[in-house]
């Protein structure tokens, strides 16, 4: 029945239209590979925001050096096993590593926290307490 329901147009998988519209939306799949991040920044510190549904916080690991925050997060495959007769009609998601490195400057590192509730990863970075400012007076 599924493969019926895939070949309904008598073209299969050479349906012209169907590479056409693969072709169309082409340079927009590599955006579905990214950690999608919100970051804000107010006068204490930088709040990041990392969508990571479907993934256990033992999955996800974070580094913060040389003002740069890094993270990286493993993706373990979906295998169904569940399905013993192969009548999987589509399968879309992904699994693999993604990482992503983040510039964010004067951070008091002793303090930062993370926490991951829903799908969502937020990263709060305090800023150090440093004067950040350099004026140079010229002579």
């Amino acid at each position: 029945m599924a493969n019926e329901m895939m070949n309904r147009n008598d073209f299969g998988m050479f349906d012209p239209f169907a590479r056409l519209a693969e072709n169309f939306w082409a340079p927009l799949a590599e955006t579905e590979n990214v950690l999608k991040t919100d970051i804000s920044e107010t006068d204490d510190q930088y709040q990041v925001k990392v969508d990571v549904p479907g993934v256990d916080k033992k999955d996800v690991k974070l580094a913060y050096r040389d003002n740069v925050l890094s993270i990286k997060v493993q993706k373990d495959s979906f295998v169904d096993h569940g399905d013993q007769d192969q009548n999987i009609v589509m399968n879309e998601r992904r699994y693999g590593s993604l990482q992503r490195q983040y510039t964010l400057p004067n951070v008091a590192t002793d303090q930062i926290k993370a926490v991951q509730t829903d799908g969502v990863l937020t990263i709060t970075l305090p800023k150090s307490k440093q004067a950040t400012d350099n004026k140079i007076e010229i002579q």
